[in-house]
């Protein structure tokens, strides 16, 4: 199912870790969702606090643990030194998730200890529980 999602071009705004995530829901799983408006650059990054993201989630979501993360929950990053987010993946088990990073191409990635360091929370849509 990620398959067709695999080895695209980064560019904010037409596909990124956020439009990912939106598109795969929609497209894969028919479940729909709407964002706020936040800027189509790096700049996003300044758009999402941890408490904004968690309050816009809660309406659709419920949180996980890591430990009982299912394929295609949501994955949140958070800054070590702010309250910001700075990524989203899809988790895939067994502890891999589908991403793209700036700059890059879409991929699935090890959960590294660099990301498990960032991993703010882990969440299911109400459609998927």
């Amino acid at each position: 199912m990620v398959q067709q999602y695999l080895g695209k071009k980064h560019e904010y705004g037409i596909f990124d870790c956020i439009s990912l995530i939106k598109d795969f829901y929609s497209q894969e799983l028919g479940i729909n969702f709407d964002l706020p408006t936040y800027p189509q650059s790096r700049a996003w990054m300044k758009s999402f606090s941890t408490d904004t993201v968690e309050k816009l989630a809660l309406q659709h979501a419920r949180k996980v643990k890591l430990t009982e993360a299912k394929d295609y929950d949501v994955m949140v990053f958070k800054s070590d030194k702010t309250n910001l987010v700075i990524h989203f993946g899809l988790y895939l088990s067994p502890l891999k998730m589908l991403h793209i990073e700036e700059g890059g191409f879409s991929c699935v990635s090890t959960l590294s200890e660099y990301w498990m360091s960032k991993l703010h929370m882990v969440l299911r849509h109400n459609e998927l529980v």
